[in-house]
């Protein structure tokens, strides 16, 4: 009976942590890498999509970080160092103040500075 009442316990542990990670509030490991790449990925993205003569972007850094709510929703806000590189091969550094989805992967505001 005990040993039945144990496993019946560890059946409804697995099938709550389950749902908690199905919710969002729990990440596989390597989880922060993929939204790492999303954020790099939608900054140059974004950057590559106003260029119009031959350029192309590369992501320098980021800084300044911070998660917040607003409105409910999950929104994540850097700095962003990046550098539009000419055909030339010639490299102008600009810096940005970014916003977007908990995910990093939409762009939400954008601010050159």
């Amino acid at each position: 009976m005990r040993s039945k009442l144990i496993s019946l316990a560890g059946c409804l542990a697995l099938v709550l942590l389950a749902a908690y990670a199905s919710s969002g509030h729990l990440h596989a490991p390597g989880h922060g890498n993929w939204e790492n790449k999303n954020f790099e990925e939608s900054v140059v993205s974004h950057v590559s999509s106003q260029l119009a003569h031959g350029e192309r972007v590369e992501f320098g850094g980021k800084y300044l970080c911070e998660d917040y709510k607003e409105d409910g929703e999950a929104r994540f806000s850097a700095y962003v160092d990046y550098y539009v590189v000419a055909a030339n091969g010639a490299k102008q550094k600009r810096t940005a103040c970014v916003i977007c989805n908990e995910d990093k992967n939409q762009i939400l505001d954008w601010e050159d500075l």
